[in-house]
């Protein structure tokens, strides 16, 4: 360490730059894995956010909603067999105009009370007799307010906004809550069918083991059958991978050049007693300390810029995410010394010499 910290203060400069590449990837990895997780979220809020442990469709429908069609008789047999922890559900999509501004979004109809109805952030919550919506708060960014009026196309229906609720969105866009005797209103072409019951417990699920004609799936696989957000999410995964990969070929290649050009000092050393030992140690711990603090360093710039972002950019980064980031490229940095290690080891401390000679 002592040697470490000696040569950082010798070389300045050249310590600031190699710290301001490696924060400047860090930066990078950190913004893509928050851009990343908010598309996630944004996608599949409502199913990453419910109280739910898994979903009974149609079994031909595979866990998607819109393919998934429930007769009275199934909710029936669902109930009877998981009591009090299942409660239909229904979904479609809608376009709406408020005033002058058309807008989408997905209905979803559910029954009041349940532990699948919205939580309210803002106004009423939905109620048996209720026929207005509670929706998604991101629709404020759309001129929405509470106790407007949303005309449906192109039927011509309208609900009225009751109340807000946060984190339900489907599909990149944003939920409106009905009961669902007002989504069947809205929707007479289903004939009383609904999409699916969700189960409150895994013990309910379990429960439905022998129900058959049903397919029965968790959460998870759930939102992995959601269309679309299996491609988007590996597209985007493979995005960080290969900036991870990049960043380890960097702070390799730039390590070992700098190992490279120190060979005639790493052979006095060698020449006055100092172990590879010693001078390995000393060049893992420069590698991590400027790693650490270029991290860091990283790691505060990404929360500012979190403040600069727009509203409607969808973006997370919890803490735990940002640690487990900079961990990997922590990481990443002691792996890319092993490259340099080699270098040490074979410095011979006579020809090194001689060299500098």
């Amino acid at each position: 360490m002592y040697l470490a910290l000696r040569e950082l203060r010798h070389h300045r400069f050249r310590s600031l730059l190699i710290g301001g590449i490696v924060a400047l990837i860090a930066f990078m990895v950190f913004m893509l894995t928050g851009l990343t997780r908010g598309l996630a979220h944004d996608n599949a809020a409502l199913l990453i956010e419910t109280r739910a442990a898994a979903f009974v469709t149609s079994k031909d429908a595979e866990g998607v909603f819109t393919r998934s069609f429930l007769t009275l008789d199934d909710v029936r047999r669902v109930q009877a067999a998981a009591g009090q922890d299942a409660t239909p559900l229904a979904q479609s999509f809608a376009s709406f105009s408020n005033g002058s501004r058309q807008l989408s979004a997905v209905l979803v109809g559910v029954e009041a009370g349940s532990f699948m109805a919205p939580e309210v952030a803002e106004g009423t919550a939905l109620r048996a007799s209720s026929v207005g919506a509670v929706v998604d708060e991101s629709l404020r960014e759309d001129g929405v307010a509470l106790g407007d009026t949303l005309t449906l196309k192109p039927g011509g229906d309208t609900v009225q906004v009751t109340g807000f609720t946060r984190g339900a969105r489907l599909n990149h866009q944003p939920v409106v809550f009905v009961t669902l005797d007002r989504w069947h209103a809205l929707n007479p072409r289903t004939q009383g069918t609904v999409n699916a019951v969700a189960l409150k417990t895994a013990a309910a699920a379990d429960r439905l083991a022998g129900v058959d004609g049903l397919g029965l799936l968790t959460r998870a696989q759930t939102l992995q059958a959601l269309p679309g957000y299996r491609e988007e999410q590996g597209s985007l995964t493979m995005i960080q991978v290969f900036l991870v990969v990049v960043a380890a070929f960097v702070m390799a290649v730039f390590f070992y050049v700098l190992t490279l050009q120190k060979t005639p000092q790493f052979g006095l050393l060698k020449a006055i007693g100092a172990s590879t030992r010693t001078l390995a140690g000393s060049l893992i711990a420069q590698m991590l300390l400027l790693t650490v603090l270029a991290v860091a360093a990283a790691a505060l710039v990404t929360l500012g810029a979190t403040a600069l972002l727009p509203a409607g950019l969808p973006f997370a980064l919890t803490p735990a995410t940002l640690l487990g980031a900079s961990a990997l490229l922590t990481l990443v940095a002691a792996l890319s010394s092993l490259l340099s290690l080699r270098s040490i080891a074979r410095v011979d401390p006579l020809i090194a010499i001689g060299a500098s000679a």
